[in-house]
């Protein structure tokens, strides 16, 4: 929390903000109210106790490199070895994913660093061989011989290093007696390296000589690098142990607490809300139908805030992640805690921002209301959803141990979640105006769009994968293990392309864990099978299986009310064009209706598979220009008008 008294950095920012963009006082006004309103909720994610102040201007690689350290020590802050399962093993590659990271970008902030102070070679030379020294710290009951022997390879290849840094400190001040002290610590170290003293200790000195050469005013902007850089090599160090798979869990509290003395030390501070993100998520029309709220009725102006607000924040930390595929492993692990922190603040979301307790509060004689309310409860059940489909979906790709497989899955929740931000911002919105949300939100994707691209994925696997099954039962049948074993294998490789698919996480958990379930069965059969022809056989009974899953699963979901109602609008569609086309058009406007009826009908075939029979046949027939084209239509619009009384009977 900030001082009281004091302005909050996140309101200080949005003003500086706002007033660059020439904005009016009452747009000024309006913002800040709704940052007021939303203050509980968007304390920044970490904040150092007070210090002197922070030295402004920070650098771009020095603000990446704040807010992975923020991120990943928010996410140290709720981590438990206890509850981690089968991930227990990747977990620990991503806790030194993660440090290995940012030791990367505090390399990255030196070199940004010496560019901008137009330092010359030899520092950077400097830098990269002291945090070299460091991470050469001796692990605990390192061989002394073979410790002597890694440190002399690593003296002998940083030779040159060494020669041009003690060349360019001859020219500079003090320099002369600065190289007679590092000549030599150097001989010290060599006589520690024959066995004639300590040479962990000896190491240290070295080290300590070689930052005192650093230039004094270079030194002062990046001694807090420095600092960091050797506390994240030797956390990353203190984690190794060749037990408990490669990870020494008492240690991360460890990490966790030399973290958080740095973050303290340094003063930094993560803001919840981005200001820049903040102003571009509120364009003029947005900012003038909150105006009118907050006019009529200060309480509904306060929930629809702070809901806003909420989102923002959410949406900032949700596209801040860089995508996955044809990232590097590092890359890929030092993501994962980011996705955990955002799974615990979708949880503070649904506790505060959509609190059940402050909908009671408002008028409900006003018209919005009721359906507010309805729209909160709604809210509530979505975020819980994700939270427990980015929890689950991460656990799974974590265990499985593969760095491709949780790349795809980083990527699918990343636009899960977006959509899903975006979705419930525009739905709020249109509760007050229709237009305001259609101009804003164009692309935000319904709950009935979603399930449209779930169940469409699933008719191109259901046309997949079926006619391969016919065909490996005869496989089967003849004992022809060869061709058997190629269709299996066809057949998983559709599977796989499911899985790894953006609408594959749309599931519902128990639906994808199922499905989930019987794909790794079927991959464990196929790759690694003890008996051949045994394990062939198996992966037909479980692709069997796999199959009857799916047809009951396509089942459930067409029997959802949004989809029978796009099915009647599709099948109503259909039954207009067939009537245009009965009327005996030629040329070009039969043609397109022809299109526009294909294109239209088609779209029964998961839920009505005689529909695109008769479909198909038509086309065979229009194609032909045979006369019988015209009963094999009649016969398809006595087929759409029975489908279309039946769905609006399930409708009620």
């Amino acid at each position: 929390m900030s001082v009281p008294g004091t302005q909050p950095q996140r309101l200080l920012l949005a003003r500086q903000l706002i007033r660059e963009k020439g904005l009016s006082r009452l747009d000024l006004t309006l913002l800040e109210d709704i940052l007021r309103e939303g203050a509980g909720d968007l304390d920044p994610l970490l904040e150092a106790p007070s210090r002197e102040p922070v030295a402004a201007g920070e650098s771009p690689a020095q603000a990446q490199l704040r807010r992975n350290l923020g991120l990943f020590l928010a996410f140290l802050h709720q981590f438990s070895p206890r509850r981690l399962g089968e991930a227990r093993a990747a977990m620990g590659q991503v806790l030194q994913h993660s440090l290995g990271r940012l030791a990367q970008l505090t390399g990255t902030a030196h070199r940004e660093l010496m560019v901008e102070l137009e330092q010359p070679t030899w520092v950077g030379l400097l830098l990269d061989l002291l945090a070299s020294l460091r991470a050469m710290a001796p692990p605990p009951g390192e061989d002394a011989g073979a410790l002597r022997a890694l440190w002399a390879a690593f003296l002998e290849d940083h030779r040159d290093s060494f020669r041009q840094i003690l060349t360019a400190l001859q020219t500079c001040k003090d320099g002369p007696d600065a190289v007679a002290r590092l000549n030599a610590q150097m001989k010290v170290v060599n006589r520690a390296i024959q066995g004639q003293g300590r040479l962990e200790e000896s190491l240290a000195r070295l080290a300590e000589q070689l930052e005192s050469c650093i230039p004094p005013d270079f030194h002062a902007r990046v001694e807090p690098l420095l600092l960091l850089q050797n506390v994240v090599t030797n956390l990353r160090l203190s984690l190794m142990r060749p037990l408990d798979r490669g990870i020494h869990w008492p240690a991360v509290e460890q990490v966790r607490g030399s973290l958080q003395w740095l973050w303290d030390h340094l003063g930094w501070v993560l803001p919840r809300m981005d200001a820049e993100l903040f102003r571009d998520r509120m364009p003029a029309d947005l900012r003038r139908l909150l105006q009118g709220l907050r006019r009529e009725d200060r309480a509904l102006f306060s929930v629809v805030a702070r809901a806003l607000a909420s989102h923002i924040s959410l949406l900032g930390l949700m596209e801040s992640l860089e995508p996955g595929a044809g990232a590097g492993a590092q890359e890929i692990y030092a993501a994962v805690p980011t996705f955990l922190v955002i799974e615990s603040e979708l949880g503070r979301v649904v506790e505060r921002a959509y609190d059940p307790g402050r909908a009671a509060l408002l008028n409900p004689d006003q018209r919005e209301v009721p359906r507010l309310r309805a729209y909160l409860r709604q809210a509530v059940l979505s975020l819980r959803q994700d939270q427990a489909t980015l929890r689950s979906l991460l656990q799974q790709a974590l265990a499985g141990a593969d760095a491709d497989q949780l790349a795809h899955t980083l990527d699918n929740l990343r636009g899960l979640l977006i959509n899903h931000q975006k979705q419930l911002m525009g739905e709020l919105v249109g509760l007050f105006s229709p237009d305001v949300q259609q101009r804003l939100f164009p692309e935000s994707p319904s709950m009935m769009e979603e399930g449209e691209r779930l169940r469409l994925r699933i008719q191109r696997l259901w046309e997949q994968v079926p006619p391969i099954h016919a065909q490996l039962l005869l496989s089967l049948e003849l004992q022809d293990w060869p061709r058997l074993a190629l269709g299996l294998a066809q057949s998983y490789r559709h599977l796989l392309a499911f899985r790894r698919s953006p609408e594959f996480p749309l599931m519902r958990r128990p639906d994808r864990e199922e499905a989930e379930r019987l794909i790794q069965d079927l991959g464990r059969l196929l790759e690694s099978p003890e008996e051949v022809h045994q394990a062939l056989r198996d992966a037909m009974d479980v692709l069997g299986e796999l199959l009857r899953f799916l047809e009951l699963f396509l089942l459930r979901i067409n029997a959802r009310v949004p989809l029978i109602r796009q099915d009647l609008e599709v099948a109503q569609e259909a039954l207009r064009l067939i009537a245009g086309l009965k009327e005996g058009p030629t040329g070009p406007e039969r043609t397109r209706l022809s299109h526009k009826l294909i294109q239209s009908a088609k779209r029964l075939g998961v839920r009505d598979a005689q529909a695109v029979t008769l479909l198909k046949r038509w086309v065979r027939a229009e194609r032909g220009q045979r006369e019988g084209s015209l009963p094999i239509l009649e016969q398809l619009a006595a087929h759409l008008s029975q489908l279309a009384l039946r769905l609006e009977a399930a409708l009620g």
